[in-house]
């Protein structure tokens, strides 16, 4: 009897030992030292910029101005989530732009952290084009990740005496437009990598007017915007309602022989015409998958001379005539302490 008993007793006495010791780690934790692993910050902090393209995507974040930006809720570089690594060109400008950002913009829509953290942000390309950074020079200690990334450029469109263009009839107006058919340049089927996407990334169009006009030079007298949609019935263009006199760089850009000017110039060009399509305007147009787009450059005739341009009709863009540079290698890295 009392071996049993003394077993017994043991058995219970083990038991409540057992559950007495399995309780003090979690009775002793709010004693212990609460360090922070910086490393982890840093690389959580990598992922979201080179894996993820922000919020919101559409319109994108990038696009958003100081008015809306309480409306930004995570700030990403990625062109895409399929792409990552892959850094769109536009997103890196709005990101490293502290004139933008503030200090509380980083901590909240990227680094996502209670603690307010120090930061130091920076993107190199192996060839100098960026060289960018944010924040503070990182002290001793920090925690930090470099990631390899490969940065994704817009197209540019060089019109000159060789390209490539379907030519109007010569009793037409001088009239000369650029066109963009979305169901073309956002084939699902091409990466988004590698894909012309003007919803994101500015439209340019470099035109060596030296080949086209006399020496006199041709009045440009204003750029316009048209619409069609060729799925509806008796598909037409529609003239894009703008504010074609109103200067704005946020939304686009017009040099004639390198002199800024507004969308209704009335001015002569005699060498160049330099026009680039902002992302901000083009998702003003609110356009679809099957949307087609044509900036129109219109020219001023003098009556009873000969037309001093002869430059007219359509020319795509596209692949074949404003392919995406390739893409630059950079380093990106994260300093967090």
């Amino acid at each position: 009897m009392l071996s049993l008993d003394f077993l017994a007793g043991f058995t219970i006495f083990m038991l409540a030992l057992i559950m007495v010791l399995s309780m003090v780690p979690g009775l002793l934790a709010g004693l212990e030292s609460s360090g922070i692993d910086y490393d982890a910050v840093a690389y959580r902090t990598g992922v979201i910029l080179v894996e993820d393209p922000g919020w919101p995507a559409y319109p994108p974040w990038e696009l958003y101005g100081r008015d809306h930006k309480d409306e930004i809720q995570r700030i990403g570089l990625a062109v895409s989530k399929e792409t990552p690594n892959i850094l769109l060109s536009t997103k890196v400008e709005k990101f490293f732009d502290e004139s933008f950002f503030t200090a509380d913009d980083y901590r909240g829509k990227v680094i996502f952290g209670d603690i307010p953290y120090s930061y130091h942000f920076s993107l190199k390309s192996l060839d100098g084009a960026y060289d960018m950074d944010a924040g503070e020079t990182p002290p001793l200690g920090y925690g930090y990740i470099r990631r390899a990334v490969k940065i994704k450029e817009p197209g540019v469109a060089n019109i000159g005496y060789d390209s490539d263009y379907t030519t109007a009839d010569d009793s037409d107006p001088r009239t000369f437009a650029i066109r963009l058919n979305f169901s073309h340049l956002l084939d699902p089927e091409r990466s988004p990598a590698y894909r012309i996407d003007p919803r994101t990334e500015p439209v340019t169009v470099n035109i060596d007017f030296t080949q086209y006009t006399d020496p006199a030079g041709a009045t440009l007298r204003n750029v316009t915007f048209w619409k069609m949609d060729p799925t509806r019935p008796s598909p037409q263009f529609t003239r894009i309602p703008f504010s074609y006199d109103t200067d704005d760089s946020n939304l686009y850009t017009l040099l004639l022989d390198d002199a800024p000017y507004n969308l209704k110039p009335n001015e002569p060009v005699r060498n160049t015409i330099a026009f680039v399509l902002k992302p901000a305007a083009t998702s003003l147009f609110t356009f679809d998958q099957n949307s087609i787009l044509e900036i129109r450059f219109a020219f001023e005739e003098v009556e009873d001379e000969l037309p001093r341009t002869n430059i007219n009709g359509t020319y795509l863009y596209d692949y074949d005539n404003a392919p995406p540079p390739p893409l630059k290698t950079g380093v990106l890295e994260v300093a967090i302490w």
